[in-house]
């Protein structure tokens, strides 16, 4: 799996970079650490110079050896930053601390800017994971937050980005002695299945937790409960890992307003490494249509509110936890039950 990490030098996005390395990404996983430079954001602060910020980076991930750790060189092309070039300069290590960051220079003032940079990257690189640090929308007033942190970019990204979002948010710790808890919301859709895959592939041997909220009322949601019952079960056989399913019939308004996991995204928070986990899309796309990836078992539209489609716009907004946001790169509709791999082919 290819991880991008949008890294600007500030504590939260480095706490994503920590999350990635200890607690994400597996051997032989991929790395890029991808920078939108700034100048002038912050002062005269040596810290977040270049230089300053390529010999953190290089020190961050001296523990990372089992990670494949890729650059963008100048030419544009993306390759392993431990690869011999020749001729080496003297002093050649094996990855020099100039090798490891990726930086392009933001044009423009606006916040948006620096996400369409950004997003265009996770595009350009093939990612299969963009993780970025978030304080959330509604610190977005606060100037000295608009300093510390990549910001609205953070949000807008997550809605337009091309793969799954990682999302860390203040009061996730990375420790790999504590258990990984990750609740995911299914409500039929591949999008959710891919979730559900991704923690599942993600959950360490006899040490992280699986909840998986299950939405829509009894006649729709027993099967999907089935499903997941079933996979998860293998998972605690062969994994040894907790799980629970747990159905909920969501209100007439929930639909609408998209706050159908506020209690369990309120549960996350208090977690000290918890994932609040959905697809990107529901079962039907926002514009009232089926959506392409919609379960055969989703009745079509017309139907009670079950769909998930506005939760990703509510949590990125409003829930204060660390989030995954999954999409699936391929479109193509699939059978019922049958889960798909993140990773590109």
């Amino acid at each position: 799996m290819r991880f991008l990490v949008a890294w600007d030098g500030s504590e939260l996005s480095t706490q994503a970079l920590h999350a990635t390395i200890y607690t994400l990404a597996r051997k032989g996983d991929q790395l890029l650490v991808y920078h939108v430079a700034n100048r002038g954001r912050y002062g005269a602060s040596e810290e977040f110079e270049l230089e300053s910020m390529q010999a953190r980076l290089s020190s961050m991930l001296e523990e990372a050896e089992d990670l494949i750790v890729l650059v963008q060189r100048k030419d544009g092309i993306i390759e392993d930053a431990a690869a011999p070039r020749s001729p080496q300069p003297a002093g050649f290590s094996k990855r020099s601390m100039s090798d490891l960051l990726t930086v392009h220079e933001k044009d423009g003032a606006e916040a948006e800017k620096v996400s369409a940079r950004i997003i265009e990257f996770a595009s350009v690189s093939n990612a299969d994971l963009l993780v970025m640090g978030s304080m959330g929308t509604k610190e977005a007033s606060s100037s000295t937050y608009q300093r510390t942190t990549l910001g609205s970019s953070a949000h807008l990204a997550a809605l337009k980005a091309p793969c799954s979002v990682v999302l860390i948010r203040p009061g996730y710790r990375v420790d790999k002695k504590l258990r990984s808890v990750f609740m995911v919301a299914v409500d039929g859709s591949q999008h959710a299945f891919g979730a559900l895959q991704l923690c599942c592939d993600w959950a360490r041997y006899d040490k992280d937790e699986i909840v998986c909220h299950v939405f829509g009322p009894p006649e729709f949601t027993q099967p999907i409960e089935e499903h997941c019952t079933g996979l998860l079960q293998q998972l605690m056989q062969s994994q040894k890992v907790e799980y629970a399913v747990i159905p909920t019939e969501l209100e007439d308004s929930a639909g609408e307003h998209g706050d159908e996991l506020a209690e369990a995204a309120r549960q996350c928070r208090f977690r000290q490494q918890a994932f609040l986990v959905f697809g990107a899309c529901g079962r039907q796309a926002e514009n009232g249509l089926t959506s392409p990836d919609a379960s055969p078992m989703s009745g079509g539209p017309g139907g009670r509110a079950t769909t998930l489609g506005r939760v990703a716009r509510w949590c990125i907004r409003e829930a204060q936890c660390s989030l995954i946001i999954t999409r699936i790169k391929s479109q193509v509709p699939q059978p019922y039950g049958l889960l798909r791999s993140l990773t590109a082919p």
